[in-house]
């Protein structure tokens, strides 16, 4: 995929949902996952960074983006498999995280974020 690539379900939207990928990044910078998407300018996102070392929650609201949490415990490596795990059950979010070779399953992994927002209550 090249650069600001966004893979969507257009026209269904979703409430509640478990969403798992495997993630793998051959360049530096950032990659993530956006879940309850409305459209490019209203959004949650999972994002890793590689040269800065962190992993963050990030809400994009009418174009504009606000860190709602950062972790910085080394973000994820170059040409390795990473799971992720998204649970979105009404307003709270839990997400789940951590090397493939690691973690056999999704379950497995450490939780990196458990959250509530109420901003977008159903998304692509």
């Amino acid at each position: 995929m090249r650069l600001g690539t966004i893979i969507s379900l257009k026209g269904r939207r979703y409430y509640n949902f478990e969403l798992k990928v495997d993630v793998m990044t051959k360049a530096k910078g950032s990659i993530g996952v956006v879940f309850r998407m409305v459209d490019h300018f209203n959004y949650l996102a999972f994002e890793f960074n590689i040269d800065y070392a962190y992993k963050r929650i990030v809400k994009v609201q009418n174009g504009v983006k606000h860190v709602l949490f950062n972790l910085n415990d080394g973000g994820i490596t170059l040409n390795n498999w990473f799971k992720i795990y998204i649970k979105a059950e009404k307003s709270k979010f839990i997400i789940r995280a951590g090397d493939s070779k690691k973690y056999s399953s999704y379950q497995a992994a450490p939780i990196i974020f458990n959250f509530s927002d109420v901003s977008f209550p159903k998304g692509e």
